[in-house]
């Protein structure tokens, strides 16, 4: 998926941000990936044509004569027209080559909304490379004013919140709950569908933890607020929670284990799933998606004695943090036939009996046929109008029980499969 895509996806993060794109318009239908598709609630285009994603519909032939004043002049009308806290300015690659000075014309235009450049980098990037670059020209441009720190707070920095729908609003209560009991205020995720105005509340904030998708942005905010940095994976499943909460807790300055009450949620989620695990051990999933996703659930899977033989990760090659040695089919990006022949060419012990995929995996034949359980960007046919987490221990059991409905579906009786293992 394109470098822009992410960038689009961190402008419909934050509530009130335009993203003003040097190019053609065609730069618009990439939008269709999000609004109205994968999040039910996108405010990124408008019916009264008042949109979120804006063009300047200059292309590289015929040269303009001074494409800079054409630029600018939608700048300023974005930027001075009230309707956005922020407006993003970026370029596709070929205005790139034309040696455009975005920076320079940013920092020139005075106005009520504050400009951020994100590079235009679509040439070298992928959709995580164009959000963790958004969130970073973000908080670059987030004013930062001298505020008196909350003690034992914290502000959560990289979040992929790619759709304002109840899976991520769920995730985020119960995080703000679970930091809660652990002895630490959160004071704000960032992004998390707020105002650009409202990021300034991680200024009071003592701590910040970075998820993976936006690492170069909380290093930033770490620096310009004075603020302690503590970079971490994501909060999926019981041990994976726990294990954040406590390095949460270290970092926050408390000492010892976590609180009797989290101990007694994470207990409780536990007896919970315990009846599921018949069903769920010893099945194979083959995995879609991005790969901070692929760390966490991975690891999930391995407290639920699931094996995870096969992956095709959405993006560009990066480092995996994950529990035990990677799948054995591990395919960044791949081909979606190469990756289909792949899936097929598996040994019987490893072949897949469910899916955990993105939608665009699904519909290229990734899931090799089984039963899947539709997870992460982007997620077409499977949208939350009632609170559905997947992090914390409540998004351990949600996740739980979606794999075990996807399981069963496969048999009227919720046996294995015949042939099955």
């Amino acid at each position: 998926m394109p470098y822009l895509l992410g960038v689009y996806v961190a402008a419909n993060a934050v509530s009130d941000a335009a993203v003003v794109v040097d190019g053609l318009n065609c730069v618009m239908p990439k939008v269709d990936f999000l609004a109205g598709n994968h999040d039910l609630y996108s405010t990124l285009l408008s019916a009264d044509g008042r949109h979120r994603v804006l063009c300047t519909m200059t292309g590289p032939l015929p040269q303009q004569a001074n494409p800079e004043q054409k630029l600018t002049a939608l700048l300023e009308g974005a930027a001075g027209s009230g309707r956005y806290g922020v407006v993003m300015l970026t370029g596709l690659p070929f205005m790139k080559l034309t040696g455009m000075d975005y920076e320079g014309i940013a920092s020139g235009i005075r106005s009520k909304a504050p400009v951020a450049v994100v590079p235009a980098l679509s040439f070298e990037g992928d959709w995580l490379d164009g959000y963790a670059k958004a969130l970073d020209a973000l908080v670059s441009v987030m004013p930062v004013r001298k505020v008196r720190k909350i003690r034992r707070s914290a502000v959560i920095a990289g979040y992929l919140f790619d759709r304002n729908e109840r899976d991520h609003s769920a995730n985020i209560a119960g995080l703000k709950s679970l930091l809660a009991a652990a002895g630490v205020e959160l004071l704000a995720v960032l992004p998390g569908g707020l105002k650009f105005k409202d990021w300034e509340r991680a200024q009071a904030a003592e701590l910040v933890i970075s998820l993976p998708y936006g690492r170069q942005a909380a290093a930033r905010l770490a620096a310009r607020t004075g603020a302690r940095l503590l970079e971490t994976g994501l909060p999926i499943g019981l041990k994976g929670t726990s294990a954040w909460l406590s390095a949460v807790r270290a970092a926050a300055g408390l000492k010892g284990p976590l609180p009797p009450p989290l101990a007694e949620l994470e207990r409780a989620a536990a007896r919970e799933l315990a009846p599921a695990l018949a069903a769920l051990a010893h099945r194979n999933i083959v995995f879609s998606g991005d790969p901070y996703l692929y760390s966490a659930v991975r690891g999930f899977a391995l407290e639920l004695n699931m094996r995870m033989p096969a992956a095709f990760i959405s993006s560009f090659s990066r480092p995996l943090s994950a529990p035990g040695p990677v799948s054995k089919l591990l395919m960044f990006a791949p081909p979606s036939a190469e990756a289909v022949k792949a899936l097929a060419a598996l040994g019987r012990y490893d072949r897949p009996h469910l899916a955990v995929s993105d939608s665009l995996a699904i519909t290229e034949g990734l899931s090799g046929g089984v039963p899947a359980v539709e997870f992460g960007f982007p997620s077409y046919a499977h949208h939350c109008l009632n609170d559905e987490p997947f992090m914390g221990y409540d998004g351990a059991r949600a996740l739980a029980g979606r794999m075990l409905n996807a399981v069963q579906s496969s048999s009227p009786t919720g046996e294995p499969e015949p042939g099955g293992r």
